[in-house]
């Protein structure tokens, strides 16, 4: 039986899962592989850290997490592909009110960081 996610005790299981099924993905993976070079580890400490504040509310993760983005594909495709792989990772290893009200925490930052990057794309066009 699954439990809840207990962000304190979750995250790094979450990020990890993911991650993997991120890189065994047709269409994350080659995104995901020329935006990280190679430097997976350093990737999945910045994202533990991020993950970490996003739930417990606890600032442990600093800096810009749009900043890193802005240069991706900004196919809607792509947001609400990773959406779909990270609520599914969600679904795969937890259940219940945390675990649905971070799906849809998550849904809503993919479209604002899918809303984003069209603008600062549709700026720098018009420049």
């Amino acid at each position: 039986m699954k439990c809840d996610i207990r962000p304190t005790d979750d995250v790094e299981l979450l990020v990890d899962v993911f991650y993997d099924r991120v890189r065994n993905d047709d269409l994350l993976d080659p995104v995901f592989e020329e935006a990280l070079q190679g430097d997976w580890p350093g990737h999945l400490n910045k994202m533990y850290r991020f993950w970490h504040s996003i739930l417990l509310d606890d600032p442990i993760y600093f800096g810009n997490p749009f900043l890193p983005h802005v240069d991706l594909p900004h196919g809607k495709d792509y947001f609400d592909h990773w959406v779909t792989l990270f609520q599914g990772t969600l679904d795969q290893l937890f259940e219940g009110q945390k675990t649905e009200e971070f799906k849809i925490q998550v849904a809503k930052m993919a479209e604002t960081f899918h809303r984003n990057i069209v603008a600062c794309s549709n700026l720098n066009e018009n420049r």
